[in-house]
């Protein structure tokens, strides 16, 4: 926690506290280095490991070049489709869990599941955050010092920022830096609220609700019926 995909993923492909990512924890662009190092203390060459980014749309044999590469052992994927449909909806969770339901019968990631297990792998799904539907407690206008402006959270270098915000909303919360670097300090949106307008209603994550912080850990095994 904070439930953000700059904290959460990266702690994931890290294998490490988010307290370890130091001044990367802002941007996931050292992810898939980070990834690399993980298996390679688990023993494992640089040739052995894989990592992509994929859209999550059109033919997924993009990724079968590289998990047919012939000394692959490991292959970190991750698949943004269902986090830009969720930043996207305008619907609500229900909007939502229609979209992601046509997006599953579209076929894409069946596809990729049955060409990762043709190549041998065992596949395991999971995400990074989940997200929730919430309504809108007003925008903060703190401007630029705010180090990250989440709708459902904000990230502040100092304390004194921090409360000069945490006074102007009632309801929400000082999250202390617990397995945070010390100068990253998150004030989360109220329950069920997210910094935008006041009759706005938006799906989105970044808080402490069980929706966002409890997430899918799921052994995919193919099976002949």
């Amino acid at each position: 926690m904070p439930t953000l995909t700059a904290v959460s993923r990266q702690a994931a492909y890290a294998g490490r506290p988010p307290f370890y990512l130091g001044e990367g924890i802002y941007t996931t662009a050292r992810e898939p280095a980070r990834w690399n190092q993980f298996w390679i203390n688990q023993g494992l060459a640089r040739a052995e490991i894989g990592y992509m980014k994929v859209l999550g749309d059109g033919d997924p044999g993009e990724v079968d070049i590289l998990a047919g590469e012939p000394r692959l052992r490991v292959l970190g994927l991750v698949i943004n489709k269902v986090d830009k449909i969720m930043h996207g909806m305008q619907l609500g969770t229900a909007g939502m869990h229609n979209q992601v339901r046509q997006w599953a019968e579209e076929g894409y990631l069946s596809g990729l599941l049955e060409l990762l297990w043709a190549r041998g792998f065992d596949v395991y799904l999971t995400s990074d955050h989940g997200n929730i539907e919430a309504g809108g407690c007003g925008v903060t206008g703190e401007g630029v010092t705010a180090e990250l402006r989440g709708e459902r959270a904000r990230v502040y270098p100092s304390e004194i920022l921090r409360k000069q915000v945490h006074a102007q909303f009632p309801g929400s919360i000082a999250w202390p830096p617990l397995g945070l670097p010390e100068d990253y300090l998150p004030l989360l949106a109220p329950p069920r609220k997210a910094f935008v307008r006041q009759d706005e209603r938006i799906v989105a994550h970044g808080g402490i609700s069980i929706e966002e912080v409890i997430v899918p850990f799921i052994h995919l095994e193919r099976r002949q019926v």
